[in-house]
């Protein structure tokens, strides 16, 4: 009689750990993201950037990952300006967002000087797209 309850309790406890187990994985799978879904978030950052710094010429994406936790995005991209001068840094963007959340400040060559680009910029996204924003 004992074996029984106890076989009874361990089949129990392995349902409840295997179920457990199957909505985990189907929340990450939930959370992740797409290819298109990252150069969405980096077309979208291009026009934060550009409310955020002066005299941006291009903007080439190095990497961008997914944060599920905070669903933001981080981004390393190296920004040149008008002058030719050019410089890598890393920011926070998070998704619908009009302002990049906060970024490294590396202004070496004075690229990252605070203001608005109201002209085109070249993008190379981290697929390799190209386009003018």
């Amino acid at each position: 009689m004992k074996k029984k309850v106890w076989l009874l309790i361990g089949i129990g406890l392995l349902l409840v750990i295997g179920i457990g187990g199957i909505m985990v994985l189907d929340n990450q799978k939930d959370r992740e993201v797409t290819s298109d879904q990252i150069i969405v978030a980096e077309r979208m950052s291009v026009v934060a950037l550009k409310n955020t710094f002066a005299d941006i010429k291009s903007i080439k994406f190095i990497y961008t990952d997914f944060n599920a936790m905070t669903g933001s995005y981080g981004m390393e991209i190296e920004m040149s300006n008008r002058e030719g001068n050019s410089v890598a840094f890393d920011y926070s963007f998070s998704e619908g967002s009009k302002e990049i959340s906060n970024y490294k400040v590396v202004d070496e060559n004075g690229v990252q000087r605070e203001g608005m680009t109201t002209g085109m910029v070249s993008v190379i996204y981290s697929n390799e797209d190209e386009e003018e924003i």
